[in-house]
């Protein structure tokens, strides 16, 4: 059987985003150096006011360099058609919906009500640049949603489930 063009698509595309994941996550360490640059910024400010929510954006710094090793290495897995890799790949995307849905949840709580409650008590682009922040969190919620989703839906098609359990080569039935 031919390697699903799928399995190559998802193993470069696993490995790609967890180099661009591991970048982002190191940049997100920052918001937590004293005398941050970006001290001055209205969610940066509401990350060090808020203990509950400075306590989630570490919870998922963690989680996001765990989940990382594993896209990356589920990305190499499925490159080398290597079944624990699909297995993996499913993982990932079932733990990557939930975070999106949860942290859906957690960021409208702590970030986006505050911030527009503060556009309210403000105006001019200060107003705008929180009601843009909050619409702009909102729709990258729903991206963050488009690879989990096509990852799990091409790693339980059929062809591909069959790609990972062929008999090994030189093996004789």
């Amino acid at each position: 059987m031919q390697r699903p063009t799928a399995v190559t698509v998802f193993g470069v595309l696993n490995i790609v985003f967890a180099v661009f994941g591991i970048i982002g996550l190191m940049a997100s360490v920052v918001l937590f150096l004293p005398q941050s640059a970006l001290a001055h910024n209205p969610v940066i400010q509401l990350i060090h006011d808020n203990p509950a929510y400075g306590m989630w954006i570490k919870l998922t710094i963690g989680l996001g360099f765990l989940a990382t090793g594993a896209k990356l290495a589920s990305g190499i897995g499925l490159l080398l058609l290597k079944p624990w890799a699909r297995l993996l790949a499913i993982g990932y995307a079932i733990y990557a919906i939930g975070m999106v849905v949860v942290g859906s949840v957690v960021n409208y709580f702590f970030l986006m009500r505050p911030l527009l409650e503060q556009a309210q008590a403000k105006q001019g682009p200060e107003a705008a640049a929180a009601i843009g922040g909050a619409i702009g969190g909102t729709v990258g919620g729903c991206f963050g949603l488009i690879y989990p989703v096509l990852l799990l839906v091409f790693m339980l098609r059929p062809n591909v489930v069959a790609a990972f359990h062929q008999p090994p080569v030189g093996t004789e039935l």
